[in-house]
């Protein structure tokens, strides 16, 4: 009986479902030993960030006021992720907000590179945005190969229900399959 006062209902389950997914995902290998982004912390970063920005077009395009809502609640927890990683990190407290203010700016920045890009299927500009944000420090960068992951996701969230979505359910495409 008292379990049930503690249990966590669907509509707050449905964020942390969503996030530990997309988190899990996004650490995919291929993304780092195929793609060419770089395994460092930054391209980590880049790597979650890109998933949560893709998420958050698809919450976004629904338009309904439950879809704003679960793509608030899956950001507010990428924001405490990011800055319970630069705490782990070893950042010091005061330079905490700094930093953490900087990469969420970095993540705004991606909507600015690549929405427009995205929305009008525009592969050239995609390409020099992706080889541009997360390639330009790598020996071997493939942007053609994330710049297609990337449109074939964004087709991908589209085609998925939203009521699953809602629920905390959503796939992503194998980032292998467009090595």
């Amino acid at each position: 009986m008292l379990s049930a006062l503690f249990k966590k209902s669907s509509s707050q389950q449905a964020p942390q479902q969503l996030y530990g997914g997309l988190m899990t995902h996004a650490r995919s290998t291929s993304f780092f030993m195929a793609y060419g982004v770089p395994d460092t912390v930054m391209g980590r970063f880049d790597m979650l960030s890109l998933h949560v920005y893709l998420l958050a077009r698809r919450l976004r395009d629904d338009g309904s006021e439950a879809a704003q809502g679960l793509s608030q609640a899956v950001f507010d927890l990428y924001v405490y992720d990011v800055e319970r990683a630069l705490r782990e990190l070893g950042i010091g407290d005061t330079s905490v907000p700094k930093k953490k203010k900087k990469m969420i700016r970095s993540f705004y920045g991606q909507i600015d590179d690549f929405d427009e890009a995205i929305n009008s299927n525009d592969t050239n500009e995609l390409l020099e945005k992706v080889s541009k944000r997360y390639l330009s420090e790598t020996e071997n960068p493939k942007p053609e190969v994330l710049s297609n992951y990337m449109l074939g996701t964004d087709v991908h969230l589209k085609k998925q229900e939203i009521k699953s979505i809602l629920t905390g359910e959503v796939s992503w495409l194998p980032a292998e399959s467009f090595v």
